[in-house]
């Protein structure tokens, strides 16, 4: 894991009874955090959703995505159902390199991108070092 960020990962109201559930499987969305020079991005693998499924905050620098469960409107009973929508969260930690006041959400094609720049005065300067 990066040093600028950690990351958490729950769902509410959810109960294992081991069935399948190895120590590997996790919980929510499967995640991709990405480290550029000036910022973070941070890929969630949310398809079928709609933008007004997921509610992002930030408390005590915890950045936090809440992605609620749709009501179901269909009529009549499942023949076979490989899938459901359920409500998740995934929280990722904040550390002070993250310019808070700037960070940006965006969903497309079944993918939540939420991009955490980092402060200016924080960013990471790389250089290339020669081997003597």
């Amino acid at each position: 894991m990066c040093k600028g960020m950690k990351y958490h990962h729950g769902q509410r109201g959810r109960h294992h009874h081991g069935r399948g559930r190895g120590p590997m499987h996790r919980q929510g969305a499967p995640v991709n955090i990405q480290e550029m020079d000036d910022r973070y991005e941070i890929y969630l693998i949310a398809a079928g959703r709609k933008r007004e499924d997921f509610k992002l905050d930030i408390a005590d620098d915890l950045l936090t995505v809440h992605v609620t469960a749709p009501v179901s409107d269909t009529e009549g009973q499942w023949q076979r159902r490989e899938f459901r929508f359920r409500a998740f969260e995934r929280s990722f930690q904040l550390s002070d390199k993250i310019n808070q006041e700037d960070i940006r959400a965006a969903y497309e094609g079944g993918v939540l991108t939420l991009t955490l720049p980092k402060h200016p005065d924080r960013v990471t300067q790389r250089r290339e070092v020669e081997v003597e």
